[in-house]
């Protein structure tokens, strides 16, 4: 995980200047997102990234050793789905698995549409190893935090005893991903009201066969 060497400890007040470098930061991760989304991750060079920005290359580096592990932290920042996955989760324990299914698909439907640009990131990962790689880490902490709350279930006696999670999460969030490439030129209005359809649709099928 990339962490701001100016970041306070946990449950500190910033001060003025934690808080120009976190802007600065912020600076950083929004325009190599737009130019990786504009023009590939691959075409994107840290020099450009830093005229963009207004700032001097080097100021890049003391944020972020390489390339790829800025592209990681834009990942992991909160405009990912990370952050709001491991809430929902939090607050799942006791929890039945649609109620907590339905949640967890409803965010990721909504964090694809928020965050449109992030999807260049994903296809990006067929060509290059780094970008793969920085994106298998975020993909890998998602399905074991799923994971972890599926075997929950199953120890609760909901979901049947050899259910394979790591491929039923898989399948969960790939079904997501496909619904969403197909059907992203909708108008608000009839997203809403497809994508509240499958997701219920999804939900209902993956249970067939994951409930006791």
């Amino acid at each position: 995980m990339v962490r701001d060497a100016d970041a306070p400890p946990s449950g500190r007040r910033l001060t003025s200047r934690q808080r120009q470098a976190a802007a600065r930061r912020e600076q950083i991760l929004k325009t190599a997102l737009g130019l990786f989304a504009a023009q590939g991750f691959d075409a994107t060079s840290t020099r450009q990234i830093a005229r963009e920005a207004g700032i001097a290359e080097g100021l890049i580096f003391h944020y972020f050793p390489t390339k790829a592990s800025l592209l990681a932290a834009i990942l992991e920042n909160r405009r990912s789905f990370r952050s709001e996955l491991r809430a929902i989760l939090e607050g799942a324990e006791g929890k039945p698995a649609p109620e907590v299914l339905r949640e967890v698909a409803s965010g990721w439907l909504y964090i694809l549409r928020r965050d449109a640009e992030i999807l260049v990131l994903f296809i990006t990962t067929q060509t290059n190893p780094e970008v793969n790689q920085a994106t298998q880490q975020v993909i890998g902490e998602g399905t074991s935090q799923v994971s972890g709350y599926l075997k929950a279930r199953i120890e609760a006696g909901e979901l049947r005893e050899d259910l394979p999670l790591q491929t039923a999460v898989t399948m969960f969030f790939s079904s997501l991903m496909i619904f969403f490439l197909t059907h992203r030129h909708l108008s608000e209005p009839e997203w809403k009201k497809q994508s509240d359809s499958y997701t219920r649709e999804l939900i209902s099928v993956w249970l067939e066969g994951a409930q006791k």
